[in-house]
């Protein structure tokens, strides 16, 4: 690591919660000890004393938490850890200047000299000198860092690197998902213009042209990981454009949309597959048509899309096209198992509903 990966990555672990609680274990364990080592009333009779016995044990476990891996971490360059002998020769070395500031500081807290052997258990009279204080506590003290501090590196570089696997997999997910996609909107908008060159040669010529526009926006838009939900309503709106030249009249489409959720971020093809399904399984196979209704609303720290159509109603269930198996899958992939799609019929109406439990995306 760098130097500014290298602050990047201690902030990071400061911003967790789990070595907080490690660090604040061990400093109530150390502040117990002291007191068990040290007579009460020693630590109570002088303010110093007990200032030493509450705050050392958390300098020195925030130390032994966040500051011993640091050395074995920075090798100058993009590799994750310095080698073996330059981790230890810089862990050495950082020890032994942190294991100075602390005894420094202990030595500020308890300032005069024999209360300082009193606080450290040694007979009374007794007088304790800096340089015995920073011996004994880099005898013990200094080799306890170095290996505790490799321990946590190790075990830490570990955690990122089955991370990374993790994100690399998810990202060839997202990949092969995008990819599948577009060629199936493509595909189904090809068969529905088949139908319509028979019917219609000059609306099929023109809806042709719109269909290259459609496809060249829907690889725009698929090329995203995330897109504005203004972006995924504009897309929709072509493709109903695109549709509507071969349903005709035949087509009625009714938004209740959240405008104040437009710069809501989330995966593209969020609502395209809910639309596409209600046309093709509800809507075209009717003679007399129907009226397709998508909403968008705000729903308990999330939101939900909804796309209800009225016509022939089928008894669909998640996971029974690609479109819908695909948009499953990336909504597991952006939001974890909170995320959930729902087909069911309300009286007339086959409606689909995708609802989010975040307005932000897991990843």
């Amino acid at each position: 690591m760098r130097l500014t990966d290298l602050q990047q990555h201690f902030r990071s672990r400061l911003r967790k919660r789990t070595p907080w609680v490690v660090v604040l274990v061990f400093a109530v364990f150390f502040s117990g000890l002291q007191f068990l080592l040290v007579p009460a009333e020693v630590q109570l009779r002088h303010a110093g004393a007990l200032a030493n016995a509450l705050v050392m044990p958390l300098l020195v476990s925030f130390s032994y938490g966040f500051l011993t891996p640091l050395p074995w971490r920075w090798s100058g360059d993009d590799r994750p850890r310095a080698s073996f002998l330059r981790g230890l020769s810089q862990a050495v070395l950082f020890n032994t200047v942190l294991v100075t500031l602390l005894v420094a500081i202990s030595w500020f807290l308890v300032r005069n000299a024999s209360l300082k052997a009193e606080a450290l258990g040694l007979a009374k009279g007794a007088k304790a000198t800096f340089g015995a204080l920073w011996g004994v506590t880099m005898l013990g003290g200094m080799p306890f860092m170095t290996i505790i501090g490799a321990i946590i590196s190790f075990a830490v570089i570990t955690e990122e690197e089955k991370l990374a696997v993790e994100n690399r997999l998810e990202e060839a997910q997202w990949v092969l998902l995008r990819g599948q996609l577009s060629p199936h909107v493509l595909f189904n908008s090809l068969n529905g213009l088949a139908e319509l060159v028979r019917q219609d040669p000059m609306a099929a010529e023109q809806a042709i042209l719109d269909l290259s526009e459609l496809y060249r926006s829907l690889l725009r838009h698929g090329d995203r990981s995330a897109a504005p939900l203004a972006d995924e309503r504009a897309m929709v709106q072509r493709f109903l454009a695109v549709e509507g030249l071969r349903l005709g009249a035949r087509l009625k489409v009714q938004w209740d949309w959240d405008e104040g959720l437009n710069a809501v971020m989330a995966p593209p093809f969020l609502l395209q597959p809910l639309v596409e399904n209600a046309l093709k399984h509800g809507i075209a196979p009717n003679p007399e048509g129907g009226t397709l209704e998508i909403s968008m609303r705000r729903h308990n720290g999330g939101l939900t899309l909804r796309v209800a159509n009225t016509g022939r109603t089928l008894g669909l269930v998640p996971g029974a096209g690609i479109g819908l198996s695909n948009l499953e899958a990336r909504l597991r992939l952006a939001y974890g198992t909170g995320a959930s799609l729902h087909l069911r019929t309300e009286g007339p109406r086959t409606v689909a509903s995708v609802t989010l439990p975040s307005l932000e995306m897991r990843r």
